[in-house]
């Protein structure tokens, strides 16, 4: 994920049985998309939320699928529960996380480059989340949508 970018060609699909959770990585850039100029060193802060295709734009509330058929889908109906979504990292010092073992929950304000998610615990598939990348110290926020389901 680029900060500052956000793409449907960058959507993943979660499988909400799963016990290995997805991995998020983002670099952080500053000039044109065709030549960028990556920023060493550059940190995050992390964000998720479920999407919710009723009042999101259509650039987050769809999801690209393919290969074949290929083509775009609109995320499911928000759930009527939304408990808050858990943004993982390896190992850290931050509450274990019961679902996936080795996996700490980040707090808002710790920063990292890459970050893993996987199914809310306890709401039924399919939904969308969004999560959210935020540049440390520019502000600039990049984006992916990331689909819980049996299949896309």
């Amino acid at each position: 994920m680029y900060a500052g970018a956000s793409g449907q060609v960058n959507d993943f699909e979660v499988a909400p049985g799963g016990y290995s959770p997805l991995l998020i990585s983002a670099v952080a850039y500053y000039g044109g998309t065709n030549n960028p100029n990556i920023v060493p060193n550059a940190t995050f802060t992390w964000a998720g939320r479920f999407v919710n295709p009723l009042t999101d734009p259509t650039s987050i509330s769809t999801y690209k699928v393919g290969p074949a058929p290929s083509g775009f889908k609109s995320c499911p109906a928000k759930p009527a529960v939304t408990p808050a979504v858990p943004i993982l990292q390896q190992g850290g010092s931050g509450v274990a996380s019961t679902l996936y073992p080795g996996f700490t929950i980040m707090t808002a304000a710790q920063t990292a480059t890459e970050v893993f998610v996987g199914p809310v615990p306890g709401v039924t598939a399919p939904y969308c989340l969004l999560i959210q990348a935020t540049s440390v110290p520019s502000g600039v926020i990049g984006a992916h949508t990331v689909i819980v389901s049996q299949s896309p």
